[in-house]
């Protein structure tokens, strides 16, 4: 790798980073207010029109918006036929939603779900819209642009729907806060980005990327019920308030995931399909992507899952108790998932889109027959069900990248060794504290001296087991500033 492109390729993971925590944070803070003003109820009710929602944006073209990521030889064309045939299909399933929300309403149960659904499929078409613009900005490493444009969406969202449910909207104050965040971003991509559509479409340049689009589209089907099939089930099995215990913990766990482990994901796509001829630098590159999401995302999932009960009762409140175990359990997500991300990103990087859709149908299948095993025990058996089979599966991936030769399990273990030791050493003394120490005390206390304790252990056991992590962790920050800043600092 170049010294110009490792410094874009650390620029964009430190933007990606910093456009994830900071979104995240500000998120974060919004979440427990909205929860604490509106209840298991309204976020039962947004979870069950997120379903068909997500299903909708299986058919985005942010499938085929991949594609423009991996793809070295793009033309014009290629990106003028994505965007003109999905805007077509953007119009066609916003039309479609709006014909049929009453029917799914009936499906659910729930009469004031058909409004609900009306307007949030309007964020559909925005997606449509958006996803060429947002997928060139990202091929070209340029996060900073996006992470502005989510900053800005996030908190006029999130002021805006903090101030409908202060006056007495319910469920439409998050109806209006997702809706809000769809327009800016639409918005200020646009804005962006250098290219804008002309108006044809070529067959040849859309069968280029059907392939590799179809694939990634297939693998979005899979992902959709992986990932709401267990709300489905509740949805059908235990009403909206029980949904909403379990809508509450697993966002809470997917916005961990989206902090620690996703956002650097967008990243790493784009920079290895840079490196996909040259493996061995892609194998170090790889190493290092694992190695730095796990220094990351494990100590904070282990963590959030000892201490999940206090966790819980400071930040949302008494009234969302009942979610605590499924926090617990969901928060053991993490540690297979930070590895996970990345073996996807490897494959989509290589054009293995078809071998990533293959493992995600084994995914899909165990996680289906799992839930409906776990669901008439309630979301907590779902939320165990969801984890087993994390872990049950986890595993295929490494495999498939050991027989395309790409990667070595064992290196990769090597390379997560330092942060994999200090977790546990973290964990042992979080776990004493709060066993034998805290008793009594109060659950603020007990979070912050848990924080506190275990902050300390594992930056303390990554110094002493592997000191030059932390440097090169370090080294992150000198590229989070503007391109031509950072060019002339190496200059210099």
């Amino acid at each position: 790798m170049t010294d110009q492109l490792k410094a874009k390729v650390i620029r964009g993971v430190g933007w990606s980073a910093l456009q994830n925590w900071v979104i995240r944070i500000i998120s974060f803070a919004i979440f427990p207010v909205l929860a604490r003003l509106l209840g298991p109820e309204a976020y039962g009710l947004i979870a069950m029109a997120g379903i068909y929602v997500a299903f909708l944006e299986i058919f985005s073209d942010t499938s085929f918006a991949a594609s423009i990521e991996q793809r070295q030889d793009l033309e014009p064309e290629h990106l003028d036929s994505i965007f003109w045939t999905f805007a077509g299909v953007g119009l066609l399933l916003t039309g479609v939603s709006i014909a049929t929300a009453p029917l799914i309403a009936r499906f659910f149960g729930e009469p004031e779900l058909s409004a609900v659904i009306r307007w949030l499929s309007l964020g559909v078409m925005m997606l449509m819209v958006s996803g060429v613009q947002t997928s060139v900005l990202r091929r070209d490493l340029e996060m900073r642009k996006l992470a502005t444009a989510n900053l800005v969406a996030v908190i006029v969202g999130g002021v805006l729907g903090i101030g409908m449910a202060l006056a007495g909207f319910g469920v439409w104050s998050l109806v209006a806060q997702r809706l809000a965040q769809r327009a800016i971003v639409l918005v200020m991509v646009w804005r962006a980005s250098a290219w804008a559509p002309r108006l044809r479409i070529s067959p040849r340049h859309l069968r280029d990327v059907s392939g590799f689009g179809f694939s990634v589209m297939g693998n979005r089907v899979l992902v959709f019920l992986n990932g709401q099939f267990d709300r489905l089930v509740l949805s059908r099995t235990m009403g909206k308030e029980s949904l909403g215990f379990y809508s509450v913990a697993s966002r809470l766990a997917q916005l961990l995931i989206d902090v620690l482990i996703g956002g650097n994901t967008q990243v790493v796509i784009p920079a290895l399909a840079k490196l996909q001829d040259d493996l061995p630098r892609f194998r170090t590159a790889f190493d290092k992507a694992c190695r730095f999401t796990c220094f990351l995302a494990l100590p904070v999932f282990a963590g959030v899952s000892l201490l999940a009960g206090e966790v819980v009762a400071v930040i949302f409140g008494p009234q969302w108790t009942p979610s605590v175990p499924a926090v617990r359990i969901l928060a053991l997500l993490g540690f297979i998932q930070a590895l996970q991300y990345i073996n996807s990103a490897a494959m989509l990087a290589l054009g293995r889109a078809n071998l990533r859709l293959a493992i995600q149908v084994v995914h899909t299948v165990v996680n289906v027959v799992f839930f409906l095993i776990a669901a008439p025990y309630g979301f907590v058996a779902v939320a165990a069900a969801y984890v087993i089979r994390a872990y049950l599966v986890g595993p295929l991936d490494f495999l498939a990248l050991k027989r395309l030769q790409v990667i070595a399990f064992r290196r990769t273990l090597r390379a997560i060794r330092a942060p994999v030791v200090a977790t546990a050493i973290m964990a042992a003394g979080v776990y004493a504290l709060d066993a034998f120490v805290a008793d009594g005390w109060s659950d603020r206390g007990r979070l912050l001296a848990g924080v506190a304790l275990g902050a300390g252990l594992y930056l303390g056991g990554i110094a002493l087991i592997e000191r030059r992590l932390l440097g090169e962790c370090l080294e992150l920050v000198r590229y989070l500033r503007p391109a031509g800043a950072a060019d002339k600092a190496g200059a210099r």
